[in-house]
């Protein structure tokens, strides 16, 4: 049997670039063991075609919804998508006799990447069977030879990563890096839409009965993505790292989860702000739009939660509870949150920033519905 044809591209904002071969033997992009791309393509390669492909037809089957075989792929697309601190993700796409079929690949070198990717796919599929929804990929399955771990998961189509940017008048928007046809700014209201999004997927997976939740994430690590098509705008989160309490509740049975829960709504709302100019400049703060859309994704996510009524006999109880915070309560509930991002880029611009947004925030609970 003749084996597929092998393409090799690099994924840039103004579509794929073949593959320059002079350029092989490069190392990737921020990896300190200065793997060669070389070196990179051949191991998934190798990867795809482990066990006669039978790890890889079995996905493509479940994902295609169609019994496949070998013998159908005619051509396959290895794409070289970003490179991150843990990983290095591609995608993979099957060119079959009936259509095409993607998946994304995340690649890990480091030990610390290599375990990371182990721990997603636990995570992954744990969050599938508890939550079954749609937003966070779907883990196919995970294998480890050549000293690297690999990662294969759903591939959100026509999904692209986002970050604050500064106008060339001085003004601050998102723009979102949509991979083949550059960058384009968004308005305030798509801008805002993202946001609300974003706030209502964490809260979808929060666990009010033991405070899990996913984290950590960052807007400027593109964990978040969005897909504007006909003024329809939809988000996907890409990776979950870690779904366990973010704040270690001493004695936690006796912790009230109405509290734990209004914490999440705190870091919420400041997380949610922070992101890197252009994804890789100075921390940058988004505007108080982005806060009153954090707000309303996770009253959002939260009427959605089938265990929201085991603890609330309506939603004007819990409303009373928010707004039944003063001005100065709020302030002093930060503080536990705050010490948390001590040592981070990120401490600085939430200290200078974090009596407007209390501020800010308090208004916006005083006006919520009731």
């Amino acid at each position: 049997m003749q084996p597929p044809f092998i393409k090799y591209l690099v994924s840039s904002p103004y579509g794929d670039v073949p593959v320059d071969k002079d350029k092989y033997d490069f190392p990737l992009e921020g990896d300190t063991l200065k793997t060669p791309y070389r070196v990179y393509f051949d191991a998934i390669e190798t990867f795809l075609f482990h066990e006669a492909m039978k790890p890889l037809i079995n996905a493509v089957t479940e994902t295609h919804k169609k019994e496949t075989t070998v013998k159908e792929i005619q051509e396959i697309i290895i794409r070289a998508e970003k490179h991150g601190a843990l990983s290095h993700p591609a995608s993979i796409e099957l060119i079959l006799k009936d259509g095409q079929v993607k998946f994304g690949l995340n690649v890990a070198v480091t030990d610390t990447g290599k375990e990371s990717l182990k721990r997603e796919f636990i995570v992954l599929r744990t969050l599938h069977e508890k939550f079954n929804l749609p937003y966070i990929p779907k883990p196919y399955f995970v294998y480890e030879f050549n000293s690297m771990v690999f990662l294969l998961e759903e591939w959100f189509e026509g999904y692209h990563e986002f970050h604050l940017s500064m106008t060339e008048g001085g003004e601050q928007l998102i723009k979102l890096w949509e991979f083949g046809k550059g960058y384009q700014y968004l308005s305030y209201e798509q801008s805002f839409e993202i946001y609300r999004q974003a706030s209502k997927i964490l809260t979808l997976y929060y666990d009010m009965n033991d405070f899990c939740q996913i984290y950590p994430w960052h807007h400027a690590a593109g964990d978040f993505i969005a897909r504007i098509e006909d003024d329809k705008i939809d988000v996907r989160l890409t990776t979950v790292r870690q779904y366990e309490p973010y704040i270690v509740f001493q004695e936690k049975e006796h912790i009230n989860p109405v509290i734990a829960l209004f914490f999440f709504l705190l870091n919420l709302t400041i997380k949610m702000r922070l992101d890197k100019l252009d994804g890789v400049g100075n921390t940058v703060w988004a505007g108080d739009f982005c806060l009153e859309a954090s707000v309303k994704g996770f009253l959002d996510g939260v009427r959605l939660k089938k265990e929201f009524k085991n603890y609330f006999s309506s939603e004007n109880d819990f409303f009373k509870i928010l707004k039944s915070f003063r001005l100065e309560d709020l302030k002093t509930s930060y503080n536990p949150l705050i010490d948390l991002y001590n040592g981070t880029g990120d401490h600085p611009v939430i200290t200078a920033k974090l009596d407007k947004h209390v501020e800010a925030l308090y208004t916006i609970l005083q006006n919520s519905p009731s």
